[in-house]
């Protein structure tokens, strides 16, 4: 065999193991993001449904486990504009609220009493289940968040 078709094999087989190497590269870069995106995916779940748990124990009794509150009594979350301030959320949840509030046209004037013993974690948990579940979320709250929103809330 000629020296030039040994040469034509070996360039061949260099380029060959470019393609090879780039491809796994961007197998390994694939499966990395993939993991990252299954792991965020994961712990959004995770806080859904232990925020599911929490709020049947701490908030279902007057707000209902659809969310629509009773009657004239209990503001409904399913539907309502705060869902879409999560730190409001956790200083209410955390703290209680006394004021008058309006929900879907309707005023509704019974204090909510607070949960002081919930962890920020928690908090964390039911903010994360209310706006995934009603709030068209589709992650969790971090408790980054939470921390932030009731040392804020607390100065209030």
């Amino acid at each position: 065999m000629s020296r030039r078709f040994w040469m034509s094999i070996k360039n061949n087989c260099i380029v060959l193991n470019k393609i090879i190497r780039s491809v796994c590269a961007l197998l390994i870069s694939m499966a990395f993001l993939s993991a990252c995106q299954s792991a965020e995916k994961l712990k959004s779940e995770q806080y859904f449904v232990e925020g599911y748990q929490l709020y049947t124990t701490n908030c279902a009794n007057c707000h209902q486990n659809n969310g629509e509150g009773m009657a004239n009594l209990y503001p409904p979350l399913n539907g309502s504009s705060s869902l879409t301030d999560k730190a409001l959320l956790a200083c209410i949840i955390k703290n209680g609220m006394k004021d008058t509030i309006m929900v879907a046209g309707k005023k509704f004037s019974r204090p909510m009493p607070g949960n002081p013993k919930l962890t920020d974690l928690e908090v964390a948990e039911i903010v994360s289940y209310l706006t995934m579940k009603w709030g068209k979320d589709s992650t969790h709250t971090t408790i980054e968040t939470v921390t932030s929103a009731l040392a804020n809330c607390k100065k209030q």
